[in-house]
């Protein structure tokens, strides 16, 4: 088995890329991530080599053939290590994926050579950063090779993890792809792993306000998806309350974005508005209020019946107290008006208040 953190079980010669190919390379890279490197301790999926576990290497040879070059996916990664005295097993195992520069033609000549053998292909093979194939090909934004590998893969494929902790899923939040976002979801992969941080594929699309992604995450199967894409026991959305690491739920990124119309549609799946982040108890009322963000609190207070006026955080605050501490009289006068309790915070508080002031 290799680890996700481990090396390369061995290296090949792999032909070097073109100035071409690496200039496109630079314009291609993706700075979305700057905990690439970040040791998870997340282990591979084991090697499952299977025949029914296999898909046709004929078919991924063609798919490879689309794109001419895998674009680095860390500032670190080393360049590619060359032993021509290792005897070639023609193994996709022995190729090691560590350049930015490397050259996908080259892999379509090894992936020929396994067709001709009929030796089978290591799917959850892993390069030195953890990642498979199909984390390389969403990379590289190959729409082809990426329907093609979803296509063959088993679903326990799909789930392996790099050493950010990312899944496929994942990185297509990260990247913007919704329409891979989806093909993924009807492939049966899980929406509830974690990366590092504790997130979801859906706690990163409401973190970085991605509303096409998260409507891919939200929206239930349609009959016709599910007969066409033969999908058995997959279930949209989630369970919408988890917290990622830091005690937040989907609802609480998207409050602290701002970004309102991922809101509705959190709300629309059934998401708890009233909520309460784990370390202090805020909910996205309070983090309206805490960022001075009107819109977002004038959606709350109009649009959302269900809003809890009145709830206290950890300190004991409700919202109308953090906004006179906060010295937003606009929102406290309109929460007032909507029928949240006038009371005034407690003294102590007010006084903290003035001394934080006075300190600062």
């Amino acid at each position: 088995m290799h680890s996700s953190r481990g090396p390369a079980m061995s290296k090949v010669s792999i032909a070097a890329a073109s100035s071409e190919q690496q200039q496109a390379l630079a314009a291609g890279k993706k700075d979305f991530c700057e905990s690439a490197n970040t040791d998870s301790g997340f282990l591979s999926e084991p090697n499952l080599n299977s025949s029914e576990n296999v898909c046709s290497s004929e078919s991924i040879s063609e798919g490879l053939a689309v794109s001419g070059t895998v674009p680095a996916v860390a500032a670190n990664q080393k360049e590619l290590v060359v032993e021509d005295s290792a005897p070639d097993s023609g193994m996709v195992a022995d190729i090691e994926l560590k350049a930015p520069d490397c050259d996908i033609m080259d892999i379509c000549e090894r992936f020929e050579r396994l067709r001709s053998t009929n030796e089978q292909i290591p799917w959850n093979h892993q390069n030195d950063m953890g990642d498979t194939n199909l984390h390389l090909a969403i990379y590289a934004e190959n729409a082809e090779l990426v329907r093609k590998l979803v296509a063959n893969l088993p679903a326990p494929f799909l789930n392996i993890q790099n050493d950010a902790a990312h899944t496929a899923l994942h990185l297509a939040v990260l990247m913007d792809q919704p329409k891979t976002v989806r093909r993924l979801v009807l492939a049966g992969a899980s929406l509830t792993v974690r990366d590092a941080y504790g997130n979801t594929a859906l706690h990163l699309a409401c973190g970085q306000s991605n509303l096409l992604c998260a409507k891919e995450l939200l929206t239930p199967l349609s009959p016709s998806e599910m007969q066409q894409h033969h999908v058995v026991g997959v279930k949209v959305p989630q369970n919408l309350e988890l917290w990622n690491y830091d005690g937040k739920t989907c609802v609480h990124l998207a409050a602290e974005t701002g970004s309102i119309a991922i809101l509705k549609c959190l709300i629309d799946a059934g998401a708890n508005i009233n909520a309460r982040e784990g370390k202090s108890g805020h909910s996205a009322l309070h983090i309206s209020i805490e960022q001075g963000n009107e819109d977002l609190a004038n959606f709350l207070l109009d649009e959302c019946p269900r809003v809890a006026l009145d709830m206290e955080t950890y300190a004991g605050l409700t919202a109308y107290q953090l906004a006179l501490l906060q010295n937003k009289m606009l929102i406290a006068k309109q929460l007032t008006t909507r029928g949240a309790d006038p009371t005034s915070p407690p003294e102590s508080d007010i006084e903290s208040d003035s001394d934080d002031e006075l300190v600062s």
